[in-house]
């Protein structure tokens, strides 16, 4: 069966009489965010790198306005280098595209508590209109999430072993990045066997579909597992295909991300050692999965700051430097995705209006395809799936 036959994935919404309830969670979830990104900064940052507010504030506005320029252009090619990696995962998106997805993906991300889900939802909305299908867009959302785990796990790897090599003495740092290589080598040896094993996805996807049924949802179980290995096979063939596109973008990415920090440190006057600056990058990516707040703001923050203080690097400086650098990354990307995202809807609804009935005798162009794919043989089971 070909895969773009195969039932395609939902976004989950609230039902109709729930959706009060919906609402309210919401709105609770969303004032616990803001109350709890508002506590971090206010009260948490101060205290945790150990300067006052004006100290703060004096560095920042110490700052000269082409600085702020160069930086602005600095952080706009971070994120124009990011459509690398997302158009190599869905093969026939534009790199445009790509940005448009990423940024208004963001923008409600950084709004939200919770708020990936609600980002999905709109990228998974926009890949539809382009002519994608549902099975397109999971294969992406794998992919991505995917790649940007293993980057995660990788970062602080790469970080403790650099300040290892640079700190000869420190013993502990050292075994520290040992261990650390070895459960980053565990997990990409882990996602290899699931990216190759039709059992595991059958078997997954067949559990899947049993929890489904126990929630309450009128699901088969076996179609779920058939589902799951066509995901598998169709994922690992293109993660044959792409990785190098995948892997050169990330890293491309992180480079200009990290050089970004190390400017936001310069703009404030504080000249760190390239080690340091990767090292408080690669805590941001670890920290950044904390979902209480919305883009993990507040953590981020205060983390960052009192890696840079626990390294040598003066506190009204670090903190100064790290509320720049999430200025750029996280509250910029709010009206810059937020105007993206108005603009597509409205753009939609245009067209949507201005679109005319074609006659039936008329010509109509066939809508463009993106990737086929040979028809998927589900291989005969040699086990019993509980």
């Amino acid at each position: 069966m070909p895969i773009s036959s195969s039932p395609e994935p939902t976004v989950p919404s609230c039902a109709p009489p729930s959706r009060v309830r919906c609402r309210v969670a919401a709105t609770v979830k969303a004032l616990l965010g803001l109350t709890l990104t508002a506590a971090a900064l206010v009260w948490g940052l101060p205290r945790a790198v150990g300067a006052s507010w004006s100290q703060i504030g004096a560095t920042i506005a110490g700052i000269p306005t082409w600085g702020l320029v160069a930086l602005a252009l600095l952080w706009a090619i971070g994120i124009c280098s990011h459509t690398i990696m997302l158009a190599a995962a869905m093969p026939g998106l534009r790199h445009r595209q790509s940005l448009l997805m990423s940024q208004t993906g963001a923008a409600v991300a950084n709004t939200l508590p919770l708020g990936g889900a609600a980002g999905t939802a709109v990228n998974f909305s926009m890949v539809r209109r382009w002519g994608f299908t549902g099975v397109d867009f999971a294969r992406y959302a794998m992919v991505t999430n995917l790649w940007d785990t293993l980057f995660k796990l990788g970062l602080p790897v790469l970080a403790v072993t650099w300040l290892g090599a640079t700190s000869p003495g420190e013993n502990a740092l050292f075994w520290t990045a040992m261990w650390s290589l070895l459960l980053l080598a565990a997990v990409v040896a882990g996602a290899g066997v699931l990216l190759r094993s039709d059992r595991l996805a059958h078997a997954a996807g067949h559990r899947a579909g049993r929890l489904a049924v126990r929630a309450g949802r009128e699901v088969d179980p076996a179609a779920w597992a058939r589902r799951a290995g066509e995901m598998r096979w169709d994922t690992a063939g293109l993660v044959a295909r792409a990785w190098p596109r995948l892997t050169a973008g990330n890293v491309l990415y992180v480079v200009l991300q990290t050089a970004l920090l190390g400017g936001c440190l310069l703009a404030v006057g504080a000249s760190v050692d390239p080690a340091v600056v990767f090292a408080a990058y690669a805590a941001q990516q670890v920290l950044s999965l904390a979902s209480l707040t919305p883009g993990a703001a507040g953590v981020v923050e205060v983390g960052m700051a009192g890696v840079l203080v626990a390294l040598g690097v003066p506190a009204p400086a670090a903190a100064a430097g790290i509320l720049v650098y999430r200025g750029f990354t996280f509250a910029l990307e709010i009206p810059v995705g937020g105007s993206a995202l108005v603009w597509w809807l409205v753009r939609g609804r245009h067209r949507a209006v201005s679109a005319r009935p074609v006659p039936a005798s008329a010509d109509v162009e066939p809508a463009p395809t993106h990737v086929t794919h040979p028809p998927y043989v589900l291989p005969t089971p040699a086990y019993a799936v509980d």
